[in-house]
């Protein structure tokens, strides 16, 4: 991986952190569509890469919420439990599918979340102006509930690498009739031992991975280390901007931006979208793959061709020609 691949994940990470930042979401919801769009397709790879930073960001911000006192162990142990389990499973699954059809099902995600987004503009602009009640909902956090809502994240990482309070958020706050705060607080709290258990096994198994060389878990190590600073400092900077800028016209960009790369990854022939990286085999190409198949036209020497001496030389339209020359004495 050249400097420039690595500082071009620094940048994507550091927009993915200050997206997050402003809008309350993932990371790595940013990362693999931006990572995809301008680098081009390698989604097992990338999703590796995003579980390592699903896991640093979510630690940082399990720290904060447990400094404010949100966290409750009745509410994080029986979805936590749950969820790193289901991980192993949605990272097997994921494994099975193979990179092109996780990339179908990661647009397709994209698409589902763009359409809730848009839901969310019309509804805000709605309320302008309503009055608010006051009066939070009685709560529902049995353990079984919430071990069917942790089942649902954990499966869903594992499977897409995206942090879970993708589907956390809404489902422990319409589920379990959690006040909004403590949802999210407890999304984060049940996210960092999710990603690190679906990281670890992500990166482990990635070599083995049909089409994955065994320089992949390097790869995923190396894009991490460049994501996960920039993006931490991205989710302050958002954090700190979100009082600052115009979140519509924001909200609306990462509509354009969700839409527009989920429906390359969805519509796209090797479900990945696009391939626009320099070789164009995407970050995870496989060197050792150029030797294979790719035979000589029929009388080309597969010699190197000598400027000097050799018992032939190729010309330009292929024909082989006597080389007159003299060996060099």
């Amino acid at each position: 991986m050249t400097p420039v691949e690595l500082l071009s994940f620094a940048a994507i990470g550091l927009m993915a952190g200050a997206v997050g930042g402003l809008l309350g979401i993932g990371g790595s919801t940013v990362f693999i569509p931006i990572a995809t769009l301008l680098l081009g397709p390698d989604q097992q790879v990338y999703q590796a890469a995003a579980m390592i930073l699903n896991a640093a960001v979510a630690a940082s911000a399990t720290v904060r919420h447990w400094r404010a006192g949100v966290l409750t162990q009745r509410q994080v142990v029986p979805t936590a439990i749950a969820a790193v389990v289901a991980v192993l499973f949605g990272v097997a699954a994921g494994n099975a599918l193979g990179g092109a059809m996780l990339g179908r099902l990661f647009g397709g995600l994209l698409l589902i979340l763009a359409a809730s987004e848009v839901r969310a503009l019309f509804r805000r602009s709605a309320a302008v102006g309503s009055p608010q009640a006051d009066d939070e909902p009685a709560v529902r956090d049995h353990p079984a509930l919430l071990g069917g809502i942790g089942l649902a994240m954990g499966l869903l990482g594992g499977l897409l690498g995206v942090g879970g309070g993708t589907i956390g958020v809404p489902m422990l706050r319409y589920g379990a009739r959690l006040p909004l705060r403590v949802c999210i607080a407890t999304a984060a709290a049940v996210t960092l031992p999710l990603a690190v258990v679906g990281a670890i096994y992500k990166n482990l198994s990635l070599a083995q991975l049909p089409g994955e060389s065994a320089e992949a878990e390097r790869w995923a190590l190396l894009i991490a280390a460049a994501v996960v600073p920039t993006a931490i400092g991205g989710a302050f900077l958002g954090a700190t901007l979100v009082h600052r800028l115009p979140l519509r016209a924001i909200r609306v960009a990462f509509v354009v931006l969700l839409v527009t790369a989920g429906a390359r990854m969805t519509l796209a022939p090797n479900g990945s979208g696009p391939d626009l990286s320099p070789t164009g085999s995407g970050i995870g190409e496989h060197v050792e793959s150029s030797t294979e198949g790719d035979q000589p036209p029929a009388g080309v020497s597969t010699e190197p061709a000598s400027a000097t001496f050799g018992p032939a030389q190729v010309a330009p339209s292929g024909t082989t020609t006597p080389n007159t020359s003299k060996p060099a004495v």
